[in-house]
């Protein structure tokens, strides 16, 4: 064959190949341009569209206006080149670690909050999206969300709304779950420019440095028994820079430290003795002894005012100074979140070292207020701090060449306190100390065991001074349930990595410095053997001081912080957390750093919808003490406080003896399953006497690790309960007896009981029945710490609990609670320094409940009555403490006046038969209330949906007894048009 012939007939072949690929009509795309450009037609004409008629044929729009979203669809391919699908761009993490590259981490996640346009991450899939595949007893889930629950073990991982990653995986014997995070803003708000190491940029969020959480957990489940392997940490990281490790490093911008504050105090303050014996304190850096950076001392007590600041020219008034920084940005919060956390009075201790000698800080102080709130003392005599005094050493270092390691020693004795904070440059020009400087906040770094008072446990003791660079948390825990026997256990143990921020003549060097770590442990074991009706159990538990959760860093302050949810933190502080405070287990931490899904700029620093422990027994979402969502709880609202009591009412076991039932308390702690600081022992036996008959003996044994305090109890529990027996609702009666010494002080969280009253609607004082809150998360409460009275030091303590609740014959309801609890107190001297002196104090608690109901054709007429009694009384003196009764009287109607419409009308108050409050000790509280109201409601149903539309009229007018209360009295009369929609499938959620 000729080369010629040969040459046609592979051309004939292309084109039968190419032909028979066009006939297969093959639908995958094919990547590249095409390689021929053809025109449709031979015409010079530009082609244009035509016209469409869509009278039957469906309107279509634009190619790039496609609904939900506002992008088009576009083609995507996986790394070798292979069709994916055509959609759109939804989720994308990378995190990248190489020479010379600018950004290292990237997170795309398009919220929809740049151009108000709609996003598929928000409104397709609610901030959550996850894979799932599986075959027999296979499968694993892989998911990616802003509101994902990552829980591991209670000693290790436990959050809500975590934003990130996970992906669990399950065999029939093996459980396996690996999660991921950049917890340091996980996706972006608004555009911004580079600043401090981030950068966003076609919704992708750049990032060099940051914080990154990664974790896992291995289960072994062996039918009755499951073994768990934990590992969770976070740590910071340059992704620019080589040296990255899972120790962490410094921030590039962290500061260098100007000056160390170092506090030492008595950690047992409440005895005012046998405090912090300090002396031969020096500084160590780099290693050697330097004799020449002397430290200057200050005292002072807790708690006292600072007295830096200027005096009002107009007023005359003294303006105290703000240590908080920043106090002014948008977004700023105060410093609700470190609400138990302080910072030194460092400015007040400069200015009064300043006039010792012979400084003029007159125009910059309220000079007698600090001539007598602080006194210099010599650091080379040997100091005591006893009870509320503290002793602050602060060590200048911004003079020194060259700093990589700094630590301190000292010859401590007795219970001591040791705590640490930093001052770092924040304005060197500005004229005043406050100004110059920002703090970090106190952290504890050395604490004595127990308290002693004789010198015995003198030491020389060193702390090395760092920042928080990384955290491990690892743990192991058992679950086994075999013939009646439970156990459940965990072992755990935490490294806290820090490093000092080195330099060389002003110049950072922060990798020079070398790495140290802080380690603690923490461990429980609970377990139960059945006996048929009877069972046995124990529980042994320790959280070390030393084991911590928790890493504290230094956060930049920007242009474009406000931004973020960042904006309410204060002095560049944030203290991130494995384990949540969340009492009340819902979606919103007790504390948290914002960074709630779909809230731009969520700088809220607490649980937003608030914390009702307990108060939520029918489950359907709304807290018993605000069911409509008002600005006032329920117990001081009139008609709905007909079936709602103060906290101080309720009953309930309250094993820290503070005055607060346990499972009602906020305790303002992480949620270990075991208070922090604290091991102990607790041991008991439970028999059920007969079907409604329980009885239980016990006794736990409780002491501070650190502190001397501990929590001793021996008791013995009885309980009846009945129910739903012909016209008894129920019957409950529980005797509740213990021998208690308990000197720890369990403070706690409470809501505060007078409720937000706002002028600012029209009415002084005063708060509108229907009244919603301005966002659309119902109202928070205002919060506050409450201190443990410590009223069972050495007691034998007895309470009683009766409940009762009748039906005598339709429609009436008959309720009664009685509640008496006796306080023994013995006297005498409860430890060294501590007396207590011998009464009783006796508790009562009463509420009388009646209600009747009676029908008049369609008319309805319910009168109710309720009577409330609240005394604490001191027998010893013969007087009361706590002392108030109240005494409400309702009527009520409602009428149908069509199919869909009905009146209701209500009177709570009836001439001189009003609502009465009576403060039997002070009076100040002292009130009467007379309020009435008029309402028509509207139920209609549309398309499936379920309208309801209330009007009506409210009056309302309340006096208080005394002349100086008026302010808070009110007389107003309000109009109101309501609606609500829903789903009549939804029913009632009880």
């Amino acid at each position: 064959m000729w080369p010629s012939q040969l040459i046609h007939r592979n051309i004939l072949l292309a084109v039968a190949l190419c032909a028979s690929a066009l006939d297969a009509q093959d639908s995958t795309p094919t990547l590249g341009p095409p390689q021929v450009l053809s025109s449709p037609d031979l015409f010079l004409r530009t082609e244009w569209r035509t016209y469409r008629n869509f009278s039957f044929q469906n309107f279509t729009q634009y190619p790039n206006h496609t609904q939900p979203f506002d992008v088009a669809p576009r083609a995507y391919y996986n790394s070798m080149g292979n069709y994916l699908i055509t959609g759109y761009p939804l989720y994308e993490w990378l995190e990248t670690r190489a020479p010379e590259q600018q950004w290292g981490s990237s997170i795309f996640k398009d919220v929809g909050f740049q151009y108000n346009t709609s996003s598929p991450w928000v409104t397709v899939f609610d901030n959550v999206v996850l894979a799932r595949d599986g075959y027999g007893g296979w499968g694993y889930t892989a998911m990616v969300g802003d509101a994902l629950i990552a829980r591991f073990s209670p000693l290790t991982l436990s959050k809500t709304n975590f934003n990130g990653m996970r992906v669990d995986i399950s065999t029939p014997y093996l459980k396996f779950t690996v999660l991921g995070s950049r917890i340091e803003r996980p996706h972006s708000y608004l555009h911004t420019v580079p600043a401090g190491g981030w950068f966003f940029d076609d919704k992708f969020y750049l990032a060099d440095n940051s914080t990154l959480l990664a974790g896992s957990r291995l289960q072994i489940d062996l039918g009755v028994l499951n073994l768990g392997l934990n590992w969770v940490n976070h740590h910071l990281y340059q992704s620019a820079s080589p040296g990255n490790s899972l120790k962490g490093r410094l921030r590039p911008d962290q500061p260098l430290i100007d000056w160390i504050v170092v506090r030492f105090s008595d950690d047992s303050p409440e005895d005012g003795m046998g405090g912090a014996v300090v002396q031969e304190v020096r500084l160590i850096v780099n290693g050697e002894v330097r004799d020449d950076l002397r430290p200057q001392a200050v005292r002072n007590h807790r708690g006292i005012t600072p007295q830096v600041g200027r005096f009002s020219r107009a007023t005359g008034e003294f303006r105290t100074a703000n240590y908080v920084k920043p106090t002014s940005d948008p977004g700023f919060e105060g410093n609700t979140y470190y609400r138990d956390r302080e910072i030194p009075l460092f400015a007040d201790y400069l200015f009064r070292l300043d006039h010792e000698a012979a400084i003029d800080v007159s125009g910059d102080t309220n000079l007698d207020g600090l001539l007598s709130s602080f006194s210099v003392e010599s650091p080379q005599n040997v100091l005591r701090a006893d009870g509320e005094e503290q002793l602050a050493f602060l060590f200048d270092l911004s003079g020194e060449p060259q700093v990589e390691s700094v630590e301190m020693e000292a010859l401590l004795a007795n219970d001591y306190r040791v705590e640490v904070a930093f001052l770092y440059p924040f304005d060197p020009r500005a004229n005043t100390y406050h100004a110059q400087y920002i703090s970090s906040y106190y952290s504890t770094v050395l604490q004595a065991s127990g308290n002693v008072q004789d010198l015995s446990n003198q030491r020389r003791v060193r702390v090395k001074f760092g920042e928080n660079t990384g955290q491990f948390v690892y743990s192991a825990d058992v679950n086994l349930r075999l013939a009646g026997l439970e156990v459940h256990g965990e072992y755990a143990r935490s490294s806290l990595y820090s490093r000092y921020p080195a330099q060389a003549a002003g110049i950072p060097q922060l990798d020079a410095g070398p790495r140290f770590s802080d380690r603690g442990a923490a461990y429980f074991l609970n377990a139960t053997r059945w006996f048929g009706g009877a069972r046995v159990g124990g529980e042994f538990f320790s959280i070390n001081p030393g084991f911590s959760t928790e890493m504290r860093n230094y956060l930049a302050w920007d242009d474009y912080m406000w931004l973020t949810h960042f904006a309410g933190l204060t002095n560049r502080t944030i203290y991130w957390q494995l384990v949540d405070d969340n009492d009340d287990g819902d979606r919103y931490p007790d504390r948290r750093v914002g960074n709630l899904p779909g809230l731009l700029n969520d700088t809220k620093a607490y649980d937003i919808d608030g914390v009702f422990l307990g108060q939520d027994e029918n489950n359907d979402g709304t807290p018993e003490i605000n069911r409509n969502l008002n600005l006032l709880p329920d117990y001081d609202e009139p008609f709905l406080m007909y079936d709602v009591e103060p906290n101080d009412y309720v009953y309930g076991l309250d094993r820290n003896n503070n005055d607060e039932p346990d499972q009602r308390e906020d305790d303002g702690d992480v949620d270990y399953p075991y208070d922090y600081d604290q091991r102990g022992f607790h041991l008991f036996g439970q028999w059920s006497l007969t079907r409604r008959w329980l009885l239980a003996v016990g006794r736990y044994d409780v002491d501070q690790i650190a502190r001397e305090g501990s929590n001793k109890s021996t008791y013995v529990l009885l309980t009846y309960d009945r129910t739903g027996v012909a016209r008894l609702r129920r019957l409950f009666f529980e005797n509740h007896l213990r021998r208690v010494r308990d000197d720890i002080a369990d403070e706690f969280v409470t809501i505060n009981e007078r409720p937000i009253r706002d002028g600012n609607f029209g009415h002084r004082g005063l708060t509108f029945h229907y009244l919603r809150a301005w966002e659309t998360r119902p109202p928070r409460f205002r919060s506050s710490f409450r201190r443990d009275p410590v009223r069972y030091r050495d007691s034998y303590v007895n309470e009683t609990y009766f409940e009762s609740r009748l039906r005598p014959r339709r429609g009436l309801h008959l309720v009664q609670k009685v509640r008496l609890r006796l306080n023994w107190q013995q006297g005498g001297q409860v430890r060294p320094g501590i007396f207590q002196r011998s009464r009783r104090l006796d508790f009562w608690t009463v509420v009388s409940q009646v209600g009747y109901t009676r029908h008049w054709g369609r008319l309805s007429a319910t009168a109710q009555y309720k009577f409330m009694f609240l005394r604490l009384q001191d027998q010893e003196r013969g007087r009361a403490l706590h002392y108030e009764t109240r005494s409400i009287p309702i009527l009520r109607f409602s009428y149908p006046l069509m199919s869909r419409t009905s009146v209701q009308a209500g009177v709570q108050g009836m001439g001189p038969l009003s609502y009465r409050l009576k403060d039997r000790v002070a009076g100040r509280d002292s009130f009467e209330q007379h309020t009435s109201f008029l309402t028509m409601t509207n139920r209609s149903r549309y398309f499936g949906y379920e309208i309801v539309t209330i009007a009506g009229v409210y009056k309302d007018r309340r006096k208080f007894d005394k002349a100086f209360q008026t302010f808070h009295s009110f007389d107003a009369l309000s109009y109101f048009v309501r609606g609500v929609v829903g789903f009549s499938e939804f029913g009632r959620m009880i």
